[in-house]
């Protein structure tokens, strides 16, 4: 069925503007400069602003007009950096797993957890929590779905003035990541706007039935008819493999389901191998298998495992990129038809599918989403995450009342009955069949994650002292650049210097708007964070230079939500020369400068998601010495998950942790001193006070270690 025209009220969006060259070379100077030394940025600046680059890169510059020209003709609702950006993500090669995909983790339901739903008596047994939750999310995530699908979905806006563009939905639901076929250079995405079934996934075992009608209306219109589909798969696994063990007198793991989803965690052409011997013959199994799972219109993992009060961590990592538990101990069966290592492995890692979107739910209800990036970015997954978990609340509220405001569009259907014609409401099982080949490509796949998980850590900062309104109110800071700011306070207590540091700001203010590059650490962060080292400034210049920060963090900030920054430019020129005049023309010297080299090299990788739903958010470094940081700020607490592959991630935490804890020391103290007359007349009591005071952050920050001298130019 034809999407329906988006409606004709919706004003047209600006095109995303492309800078003015001049403005973006001199952005890009001042976004390097805190990071090199003097002698470093006057070579950058000499090679920047040489005629040969100048001219080279006017070139680059005025085809990249003519392209974005042309392009709004052909595809109005375009950006000149959407293709070169799809293609940055669909060239990419590496395992998709803790490189590109990030996950949300959504608060508890309050409402399910208050009931007793924790015993063996319970509706579901030991499922109750996991099927209740679940059913109440698919039922949220359809009528989303079906919003979309009928342009009923309330417009994006800022502050309810500036609409937003809402272009990325269309690629939310029924889009799935395909590896390169043989003679493809990269991989593609896929969308199927047709989609109306979900997969379920469920100790590997893969089940699928339809869950809308040909009008885009659910199903099932209410969520305990969810629930026994649901909890239907789960006795249809558990009674199919008790009768196989118990008929073959297999103790352990014998006939397991075959874990296919492995393979989205492979390499792109390692993936594009296994999937290209599937795909010669179309009317096989497999085939048909993989057809139903990539038009599906999201993944549903119901994973048979909890988590304990203090497991945050293991939790972060399970929704990130699953667990693996290889347990050595298992006995393993001369006669098994499975792989050794898949008979040893036990942890959530078999029951995903990463190149679609995911909602995740424990068998003790925590819930999130790990999605396929290429088509979406965060705001929007946000937006999906915090629609669903607020309409799944309310309907414990409708229950008691029908007054209950619906956030989704109340129309009701003009039919009083609902065609299931040829619709499978009932789960089917999805059965695989396997050969040397597969078995033991599943083999290295499981291998190969097991080793990729193995290599990470990831830990959970939820500080509740304080969060944006204290940040507001007392300390007179935007809370975003207050704790990008943090991040740099606590990085450089532990190394001693400033590194690259990404956070994107979101662009969809205009049409296809994706995202822009906010570098954070500027001269007045580098001024700001070594004060804190410096003995002798006192806290009120301290609060002078933060302040100065975080003002120009919200500058550029929004420079970049206005298009206006300078990463998206320069990669778009650099990819119009390797499309249009490589061979041809030489490449801009400023794309050979170690500048260049040090900006792309982001050591700290962070991004904000912050809203009342979620209860964390995160995804992996982006480089191997790096950082990942997603951090959620409410108005009383912030909640920051760290990631690295073994980079002292607990350390670094914890001193984001004393960052907060001193910098509203330091405001407490300041707040104590009368602040009439120049700071440079303090009394020698003041002086004193200070003095005992710096010296007390100094060892609370770095630990006990006595502090180091700075140079605060350099």
């Amino acid at each position: 069925m034809a999407l329906k025209a988006q409606t004709q009220d919706v004003p047209a969006m600006k095109r995303l503007p492309i800078p003015p060259l001049k403005d973006t070379l001199q952005r890009f100077l001042d976004r390097v400069e805190p990071l090199q030394d003097a002698l470093q940025n006057e070579r950058t600046r000499s090679t920047v602003l040489s005629p040969t680059n100048l001219k080279l890169m006017e070139t680059l510059h005025n085809k990249l007009l003519e392209y974005d020209s042309q392009i709004a003709k052909e595809t109005p609702h375009s950006s000149y950096i959407e293709q070169f950006w799809y293609d940055s993500y669909l060239t990419y090669d590496a395992s998709v797993v803790l490189n590109v995909n990030p996950f949300f983790k959504l608060e508890d339901d309050p409402i399910i957890n208050n009931h007793t739903f924790h015993s063996e008596s319970a509706p579901y047994g030991e499922h109750t929590l996991q099927i209740k939750r679940c059913a109440k999310l698919v039922t949220s995530m359809l009528k989303f779905v079906k919003s979309i699908r009928c342009r009923t979905l309330k417009p994006d806006t800022i502050h309810g003035e500036i609409q937003l563009s809402m272009d990325q939905y269309d690629k939310l639901f029924g889009s799935s990541r395909i590896p390169p076929s043989t003679g493809q250079e990269s991989c593609h995405l896929q969308t199927d706007p047709t989609s109306h079934h979900v997969i379920i996934v469920y100790k590997s075992q893969f089940y699928w039935f339809d869950v809308l009608d040909i009008d885009n209306s659910p199903i099932f219109s209410t969520s305990v008819e969810l629930e026994w589909n649901l909890y239907s798969i789960i006795n249809d696994y558990e009674e199919a493999y008790k009768h196989h063990r118990r008929h073959h007198n297999h103790p352990q793991n014998d006939n397991k389901p075959f874990p296919f989803g492995l393979f989205t965690t492979e390499s792109r052409r390692s993936w594009a191998k296994v999937r290209d011997y599937i795909s010669k013959d179309p009317e096989s199994t497999n085939c048909r298998n993989l057809k139903l799972i990539e038009s599906a219109l999201f993944v549903i993992c119901l994973d048979d495992v909890s988590f304990e009060e203090g497991q945050e961590d293991e939790l972060v990592k399970s929704m990130l990129c699953g667990t693996s538990n290889v347990d050595l101990s298992s006995k393993l069966l001369h006669n098994s038809s499975m792989p050794i290592t898949l008979s040893l492995q036990h942890g959530t890692c078999l029951n995903r599918w990463y190149d679609k979107l995911q909602l995740i739910v424990t068998k003790d209800g925590k819930a999130g989403i790990n999605f396929e990036h290429t088509g979406v970015d965060g705001h929007t997954v946000l937006r999906l995450a915090s629609d669903i978990y607020t309409d799944s609340i309310l309907s414990f509220a409708r229950g008691v009342t029908p007054n209950v405001l619906d956030i989704f569009d109340d129309t009701k259907d003009s039919s009083l009955f609902k065609s299931t014609a040829n619709l499978i409401t009932i789960p089917r099982r999805l059965e695989w069949t396997v050969d040397n080949f597969l078995l033991s490509s599943l083999h290295f796949a499981e291998t190969r994650i097991s080793d990729l998980i193995s290599q990470y850590e990831f830990v959970t900062l939820n500080f509740g002292k304080y969060g944006a309104r204290h940040i507001k109110s007392v300390f007179k800071c935007s809370p975003d650049a207050f704790t990008q700011q943090i991040f740099q306070i606590a990085y450089y207590a532990l190394y001693g210097k400033l590194e690259t540091t990404y956070e994107p700001a979101m662009t969809k203010a205009f049409q296809n708007g994706r995202t822009e590059a906010i570098r954070t650490v500027t001269p007045q962060c580098k001024m700001f964070v070594k004060s804190l080292f410096d003995k002798t400034l006192t806290d009120r210049r301290r609060i002078e230079l933060l302040h100065q920060s975080c003002k120009e963090h919200s500058r550029i900030t929004k420079e970049c939500s206005m298009g206006l920054g300078q990463d998206r430019h320069l990669y778009a020129m650099y990819c119009v020369w390797n499309e249009w005049f490589k061979g041809i023309l030489p490449l801009p010297p400023l794309y050979h400068d170690n500048s260049w080299s040090i900006l792309n090299t982001n050591i700290l990788s962070t991004s904000n998601c912050g809203n009342p739903c979620l209860k964390s958010f995160g995804f992996g470094p982006v480089t191997a010495n790096g950082f990942g940081i997603g951090y959620v700020i409410r108005e009383e607490s912030i909640s920051i998950v760290v990631s690295s592959k073994h980079r002292q991630t607990h350390r670094f935490a914890s001193l984001m942790e004393k960052a907060l804890l001193v910098m509203d020391r330091i405001f407490q103290k300041e707040s104590r001193i009368p602040s009439d007359g120049p700071i440079s007349k303090q009394s020698p009591d003041e002086s004193a006070h200070h003095s005992q005071h710096q010296a007390e952050a100094l060892d609370f920050l770095l630990s006990g270690y006595g502090c180091f001298d700075v140079n605060v130019s350099g």
